[in-house]
């Protein structure tokens, strides 16, 4: 047979320029209508150059930045679709720490896609809305503000159900929901509060006082409820299909769509709005407010600081504080607390869990950590003080500092002698980082990240696993690990002073030397020892270039041994110095870390204020001192000082100091009742 080929294919027809080596580029061009070989090469290079092409990441952008953004004329024309939102100016505020992220991205988005006003910062002359997806300290931050209460009570702070549930009420309308559905929903009540973010701002705003039909009464509906519930029988008056007694999830279920005030513009003209934004219309307020009654109880409950129910068998003496309103507590710095006991704290076994179980928590690195730790040193100190055996829960939660949980684990510890938050808290990575943060010069990040590169003892830092860097200072740390992070004895501390004070005097008699800290304070034991020193200018000297002379002297008598932290310029009348200490020729006497400062002669009673503290009285002296206009910090009180309105935290003119030179004038331009030292224990 005859061997056919098609001629196109047949190998014979092949010139050599047209053989052309697997994955070789070409310049003959492919035969019209004939599609171009692919090799393995070529398909490679062509998912190659797909692969590239990757979608190009979004730019990154603060909330503030973002919303400026979305607000830009071409960017808004083309979101906008509906008017749902329209009429209201809404501030919102998503939690992100830096950058904008998607989801708040996606939410402002929605506001001006549905023709609400975006607000890019916070302005209460303008804000209506403020809708928030995270806690109470992010949402201040985002707002510039410190507390809740700085918000104007006009504006409702909301989440972002809010929004949905406008809009969902508007498209409902669009599309011809039956008007008897609509007309209940609307004679019930408005649902601003609903969807309150925080509990105790649930009554801001006016939406939930005002009627939002013309037709129909809130306060006159919900008594018709109530009668017909007393009556027994199983309808409502509220309107024809109206719910049954039990139905009242249109009031409390939050997702029930019913209109914002903003929706109804038949509001009775002769309402009017006092200074606060609330509606207030004539006639008997309490009979248009259908939940009045409520909110008494509930705001009586909050500043209770207690809302859950208490055992049905409790005793009148363990009655719950909810029944009579708390005086107002006023600041910390204010009253003196009462001392420690001197006897054996009767619940002693609960303070040493709850010692434990701080301490965890000064390990960890988190925002909520932290404050976990705030809570449990004011709860310890209410405990130490407690003169009785804690036998209930009710009586644990009476006491003040001492929330719900903490109760809950008071009680633990009482019937169980243990706390199983202790082994839970207690991971492998917690116990790892403590050990390394009690080296000196270790913080919480430098700690996590040793633990990250594979330490777990002091052993590895000291081989340096993993190839962690230990500088000079931490070295000095882990040699003497046990010596600082034992505590000193008073007595020990008195010493060690009393020998650095009669130094100093022979070199200057006219130097004011002073011990600080917790010794100030009357404690029995010392973290540390810390000194302060000045000199009275009245001769017209001061005490620059002194501490220099000093620290050499101590160094030759064996007083001061390692150097931590020196100062650059020892001419400064400022100096901070910082080291390791002990008492010369003791047999076996430990190291001991000491602080010793210098201050103008004219700041020392700010400086002795600052560092005699504790940490709590000092933060509730500062705080005051801000709240009336004042700044307070280590060199004494500033009047005349102006901060940025919408973060209180920049100051923008420091003013000028008016009272530094004693502790007792800054109490009294403060109104702080006189305290000695060991009076100002707190924490």
């Amino acid at each position: 047979m005859t061997a056919i080929t098609t001629p196109g294919n047949s190998p014979q027809n092949r010139t050599s320029t047209e053989i052309v080596r697997a994955g070789e580029p070409s310049d003959q061009a492919a035969p019209t209508g004939q599609k171009p070989r692919r090799t393995v090469n070529s398909a490679r290079r062509a998912a190659a150059g797909k692969a590239k092409v990757k979608p190009e990441k979004p730019k990154l952008m603060t909330p503030v930045e973002y919303a400026q953004h979305v607000l830009s004329d071409e960017r808004k024309a083309k979101l906008h679709k509906t008017d749902h939102l329209s009429g209201r100016c809404i501030f919102y505020a998503g939690g992100d720490y830096q950058y904008a992220s998607e989801s708040t991205r996606g939410k402002m988005e929605y506001i001006v896609k549905h023709g609400g006003t975006l607000a890019p910062t916070f302005d209460p002359e303008v804000v209506t809305y403020i809708i928030t997806d995270t806690t109470a300290r992010p949402t201040l931050r985002a707002l510039g503000l410190k507390s809740l209460t700085e918000i104007p009570q006009h504006i409702p702070t909301v989440k972002w159900s809010w929004a949905i549930s406008v809009v969902s009420r508007a498209q409902k309308a669009a599309d011809h929901v039956p008007n008897q559905i609509l007309q209940r929903e609307d004679t019930l009540i408005n649902f601003d509060f609903m969807h309150a973010a925080f509990a105790e701002r649930i009554d801001a705003g006016s939406g939930w006082q005002k009627i939002t039909s013309g037709r129909a009464k809130g306060g006159a509906a919900l008594q018709r409820l109530k009668k017909e519930e007393d009556k027994g029988k199983s309808k409502s008056d509220v309107g024809e299909g109206g719910p049954s007694n039990g139905d009242l999830s249109i009031i409390s279920c939050p997702g029930t769509v019913v209109p914002s005030t903003h929706d109804n513009p038949s509001v009775d003209a002769s309402e009017k709005i006092d200074p606060s934004g609330s509606l207030d219309p004539p006639g008997d307020e309490k009979s248009n407010d259908p939940l009045a009654e409520f909110y008494a109880e509930a705001k009586a409950e909050q500043d209770a600081g207690d809302t859950h129910n208490r055992d049905k068998d409790e005793t009148e003496d363990e009655a719950s504080p909810v029944k009579a309103k708390p005086a107002k507590r006023g600041w910390t710095c204010d009253k003196k607390e009462p001392q420690l006991p001197t006897k054996e704290c009767a619940n002693q076994d609960v303070v040493d869990a709850l010692e434990q179980l701080m301490e965890l928590h000064k390990a960890k690195s988190s925002e909520d950590d932290r404050w976990r730790v705030f809570s449990y040193g004011k709860c310890i100190r209410a405990l130490k003080n407690h003169p009785k055996r804690i036998k209930s829960l009710s009586q644990a939660r009476a006491i003040r500092g001492v929330g719900e949980k903490t109760a809950m684990k008071i009680m633990e510890i009482i019937e169980t002698g243990g706390l199983k938050r202790i082994q839970y808290e207690n991971t492998e990575d917690v116990e790892a980082t403590k050990i390394f943060q009690g080296i000196y010069g270790v913080g919480r990040n430098t700690a996590f990240a040793w633990y990250a590169n594979g330490c777990r003892t002091l052993d590895d830092i000291k081989m340096c696993k993993g190839g962690i860097k230990v500088s000079a200072v931490q070295e000095i740390g882990i040699k003497f690990y046990d010596d600082i992070n034992t505590r000193i004895p008073r007595a020990e501390v008195q010493e060690i002073f009393d020998r650095i004070k009669s130094v100093a005097l022979d070199m200057d008699p006219k130097l004011f030397i002073e011990v600080m800290g917790s010794f100030r304070r009357g404690k029995a034991d010392c973290g540390d020892i810390d000194v302060l020193i000045t000199r009275d200018t009245a001769d017209g000297k001061t005490h620059a270039g002194f501490l220099s002379k000093l620290l050499d002297e101590l160094h030759e008598l064996d007083i001061l041994t390692e150097d931590l932290s020196v100062p650059d310029d020892y001419s400064d009348l400022e100096l901070c110095y910082r080291g390791l200490c002990m008492l010369p020729g003791l047999p076996g006497a430990r190291r001991r870390r000491i602080d010793i400062l210098c201050v103008p002669w004219e700041c020392r009673g700010g400086a002795l204020l600052y560092y005699t503290g504790d940490d709590i009285f000092n933060r509730a002296m500062r705080m005051k001192a801000n709240v009336l206009g004042y700044s307070l910090n280590q060199r004494g009180l500033y009047a005349g000082v102006v901060r940025d309105p919408k973060d209180r935290r920049v100051k923008l003119h420091g003013g000028s100091i008016i009272a530094s030179e004693t502790e007792e004038e800054i109490f009294k331009v403060l109104g702080v009742p006189w305290q000695e030292p060991h009076e100002r224990v707190r924490g």
